[in-house]
């Protein structure tokens, strides 16, 4: 998996990279061809790896760029930015299949989507012992397949604002114990997240510090933007 900040709020965004359960759902339209599936996902790729908004946001349908460009654009902008992190890698494979109707009701606790996802998309991919999967919901729109943004609902919104002050002090105490980790420690850790090694990162920085399991990855995490630039 990718060892980002486990944030419930970046359900509510395209890009999140989460196991998902396996469900049932009943799906009577056809789904995209695996010609138009490629097309998509050659584009979702290049636009999310460039980090580029505007670029991704033209493949989404006109009701999630409207949520996308609403007085909420400060909760897409964070969510983006902590998904941008990890790019997807050039070796991925992926596959379109039913709407798991399970996951759909949890994401739906924070936002709403504007038109209910016909089709899910996942991209999945290994690079050494680190592995990831970006789920993308899909709506066909004036014939095009398109992806389909929840809207994250009043109180989403209210709570990642209250909680802003909070989120810098953590995000503070988090780089600053990156910033000090010493020597020879630094140069292991950093020599692992090379070989794509995150979860080993994690337990041997959990080890030598004696932080919990959250701290680590989320300071493995802060070590990784520092180092890997």
């Amino acid at each position: 998996m990718k060892f980002v900040e486990l944030r419930l709020l970046c359900l509510l965004i395209s890009l999140c990279t989460a196991r998902y359960a396996h469900g049932q759902a009943q799906q009577t339209q056809a789904g995209p061809s695996q010609a138009e599936a490629k097309g998509f996902v050659t584009e979702y790729v290049a636009a999310f790896d460039a980090k580029d908004a505007a670029r991704l946001q033209a493949l989404y349908d006109s009701k999630s760029q409207a949520c996308v460009a609403s007085e909420d654009k400060d909760f897409y902008e964070f969510s983006l930015a902590i998904m941008w992190r990890d790019p997807i890698p050039a070796k991925y494979t992926f596959a379109v299949s039913p709407v798991n109707e399970i996951n759909l009701k949890a994401i739906e606790t924070f936002g709403r989507f504007p038109r209910k996802p016909e089709r899910e998309l996942h991209i999945d991919y290994q690079q050494g012992e680190d592995s990831g999967t970006t789920v993308v919901y899909l709506v066909r729109e004036n014939g095009r397949w398109r992806a389909d943004q929840p809207c994250p609902t009043e109180e989403t919104v209210k709570k990642f604002r209250e909680d802003a002050p909070a989120r810098k002090e953590r995000e503070a105490r988090y780089e600053s114990l990156a910033s000090g980790i010493q020597e020879p420690l630094r140069s292991q850790l950093v020599k692992m997240l090379r070989e794509h090694k995150t979860g080993e990162a994690i337990e041997l920085y959990k080890k030598a510090s004696g932080q919990d399991g959250q701290t680590s990855m989320l300071v493995i995490d802060q070590l990784k933007l520092d180092s890997l630039k």
